[in-house]
C-alpha cells in the first residue's frame, strides 16, 4: 500500500489511515503523538506543518525523515513550515498571546478563524501556563488570556497542563500552581457556561448520578465554607471548630474522585490533571490536621492562613466542577458511570441531608451481588494443605483483622479483602494498574519498591505510622513462586489500636497481661 500522506488532513486522520505514522513520528520528536489524550484532543485539529510549527522545527526536515521511514508526502508546501516568532514552543506560544506571530496573527485571530487553529489555542495556553510557571504575574498573564480567548473547554486545560508535564515539568511543580491556572481561567471555561455553577451537562443527568451527587455535596460543602467564614470574622472559635470538624467530610468526598474517578480517567490516558487535583486534595488535608491542632486555643494570629485554607477549598470546588466532571463525562462509558455508582457507598458520602438513589445503579447494584453469589455457590479451591469452597473461602478472609491486597507480577490489582476496615478499596480498581490508584507524590516509591522486589533487592517493607488518627501497620511483601521467579506483591493493612490499648492495660484487670 502506497503511503501517502496529505498534510491537509489531522494528524489524528494520518494516524488512523497509516497506523504505523504515529510511531515515525514519535521516534522524530513528537512524542506527544503517543499520549492518547493528546491525540484525541490537539490530533483531531491541528495538521502536521502547524505541529512542527508550534515545534518550532523545519517542515522541509520532519518531510525527509519521513520520506525514509517509507512514506511520501503529497503537497508539503501547503502551510508555512515554521514559525515566524520563536523557534521553542514556549516563545511561539508567549508571542501568540501577545499578538505579535506574524506568520498567522494574533492568537485571538486564529482562535476564531474560519480554520479553526485549534492546535494553535493549544500551544498560546500551554505558553501561558508557562509563563505563570517562570514567575510572571497572574495580572500580566490574565490580561493576556482574557485579551485572546473568551472561553476555553477543559479539555484543552487538560491537554496543556498534560504536555507540560509530558515535556518535564515536575507534577509537583504544576500542582503549585494549580490554583493560580484556576484563577487564570476562572470564569472563562467553557464558553456559554456561568462562571460559577454546576455545569448544564451535569445537570442534565439523572437524579441520583454520580457526578449529581458529587455536585450536591459540593453545595452542601459551599454552604458550610460560608458559615466557616462568619466564624472567622466574628472570631468565633467554638462556631469554626465545630466548622472545622464537620469539613471532615472532605475524606469522603475527596476520596470518591480520587478512587473513583481519577483511576478511570488515569486509564482513558488523562493522568496529568488528575494527579496535580489529587496533589492538591493532600495539601488541603494535611492543612485541615493542622489547624485542628493549631486553632483548638483560639483563632488570634490565625485569620489570614485560614482564609486562605477555605479560599482553596472553594477553588477546589470550581475546578472539580467545571474541569473534572467535564472531562469524565468526554471519556466515561455507562457502564463505568454504574461502578462508580456501586463503590461510592462503601466510600460514603458528605455534606448531604439526603443522598438520592440512581434508579439504574441501584439495579445494577442489585444485579451484581446476584452474579457475585452466584460465582460464590459453586465450586472450590484445592491447596497443598486441603480444599475449601468459594464460600468458605471468601468468609475466611473477610474474618481476618487485615485488608490483603495482591498485585501481580504485572502490576495489576487482582484482587483486596476484607474491603474498608482501614482503607476503602473500589471493586472498578480491579483489572487496573496499581499506578493508578496512588497520587504522584508516592508514586516514586511504589514503583522503587515493585522494582526491588523484582529485581530481589529485598523481600518486604513495614510502615507503622498513625492514619486517620490511627494506629496503622502496613506490610509489602514480595511473593516468588517456587522456582524463585516473582509473581507479585501483598499488601498487608492492620489497625493496631486495640492491640495497643491491650498492652498499655485498657482491656486487662490489674492491667496484667496474660502469659504464654
Amino acid at each position: 500500500m502506497k503511503k501517502e500522506l496529505d498534510l491537509t488532513k489531522t494528524v489524528a486522520e494520518l494516524v488512523e489511515e497509516f497506523p504505523e505514522f504515529q510511531q515515525a513520528m514519535a521516534d522524530i520528536g513528537f512524542e506527544e503523538i503517543k499520549n492518547p489524550v493528546v491525540l484525541n484532543l490537539m490530533g483531531r485539529v491541528m495538521t502536521l506543518p502547524k505541529g512542527v510549527a508550534v515545534k518550532g522545527m523545519k517542515l522541509d526536515d520532519v518531510v525527509r525523515q519521513l520520506e525514509e521511514r517509507g512514506f511520501t508526502v503529497k503537497d508539503s508546501k501547503a502551510e508555512p513550515s515554521a514559525c515566524a516568532c520563536s523557534g521553542d514552543a514556549h516563545g511561539a506560544a508567549h508571542a501568540h498571546a501577545s499578538g505579535g506571530c506574524g506568520c498567522h496573527g494574533a492568537a485571538g485571530a486564529s482562535a476564531t478563524g474560519a480554520d479553526g487553529e485549534s492546535g494553535e489555542r493549544a500551544a498560546v495556553l500551554k505558553g501561558l501556563l508557562r509563563r505563570l510557571s517562570d514567575g510572571e504575574s497572574l495580572d500580566t498573564v490574565r490580561a493576556d488570556f482574557v485579551k485572546d480567548f473568551a472561553s476555553v473547554s477543559a479539555e484543552e486545560i487538560s491537554a496543556a497542563e498534560q504536555e507540560l508535564i509530558d515535556g518535564g515539568m515536575a507534577i509537583h511543580e504544576v500542582q503549585k500552581l494549580c490554583d493560580v491556572h484556576s484563577a487564570l481561567f476562572h470564569g472563562h471555561i467553557g464558553g456559554a457556561l456561568p462562571a460559577e455553577g454546576t455545569p448544564p451537562e451535569v445537570k442534565d443527568l439523572p437524579e441520583g448520578h454520580p457526578l449529581r451527587i458529587l455536585v450536591a455535596e459540593n453545595e452542601g460543602l459551599a454552604a458550610l465554607l460560608e458559615e466557616m467564614k462568619t466564624a472567622l470574622a466574628q472570631g468565633d472559635a467554638t462556631a469554626f471548630g465545630a466548622g472545622l470538624g464537620q469539613l471532615n467530610g472532605l475524606y469522603a468526598h475527596y476520596g470518591k474522585k480520587e478512587s473513583l474517578l481519577m483511576p478511570l480517567l488515569y486509564r482513558n490516558g488523562v493522568t496529568g490533571p488528575s494527579g496535580v487535583m489529587w496533589g492538591v486534595d493532600d495539601e488541603i488535608k494535611q492543612e485541615m490536621r493542622s489547624l485542628a491542632k493549631e486553632t483548638a486555643d483560639g483563632l488570634a494570629g490565625q485569620e489570614e492562613r485560614i482564609a486562605a485554607f477555605l479560599q482553596r477549598i472553594s477553588d477546589m470546588i470550581y475546578k472539580e466542577e467545571q474541569i473534572l466532571f467535564p472531562l469524565t463525562l468526554r471519556f466515561f462509558t455507562e457502564r463505568d458511570w454504574l461502578m462508580v455508582y456501586r463503590d461510592m457507598e462503601e466510600i460514603g458520602f458528605a455534606f448531604l441531608r439526603e443522598v438520592p438513589r440512581w434508579s439504574a445503579g441501584e439495579a445494577y447494584v442489585v444485579e451484581a451481588k446476584e452474579k457475585e453469589r452466584a460465582a460464590l455457590a459453586g465450586g472450590s479451591v484445592r491447596l497443598s494443605t486441603g480444599a475449601l469452597s468459594f464460600k468458605a473461602l471468601e468468609a475466611i478472609l473477610n474474618l481476618l483483622p487485615v485488608d490483603l491486597t495482591f498485585i501481580d507480577k504485572d502490576d495489576i490489582l487482582r484482587f483486596f479483602s476484607n474491603p474498608g476496615q482501614v482503607f476503602v478499596r473500589p471493586r472498578l480498581a480491579l483489572g487496573g494498574n496499581v499506578q493508578d490508584c496512588h497520587p504522584a507524590s508516592v508514586l516514586p516509591v511504589i514503583e522503587q519498591l515493585i522494582a526491588d522486589f523484582k529485581a530481589k533487592r529485598r523481600d518486604h517493607m513495614e510502615i507503622y505510622r498513625y492514619i486517620k488518627g490511627k494506629p496503622v501497620g502496613v506490610r509489602y511483601l514480595a511473593v516468588y513462586d517456587d522456582a524463585g521467579e516473582y509473581i507479585g506483591t501483598v499488601e498487608v493493612v492492620e489497625d493496631f489500636e486495640r492491640a495497643l490499648e491491650a498492652f498499655s492495660g485498657k482491656q486487662q484487670a490489674g492491667g496484667a497481661m496474660p502469659q504464654g
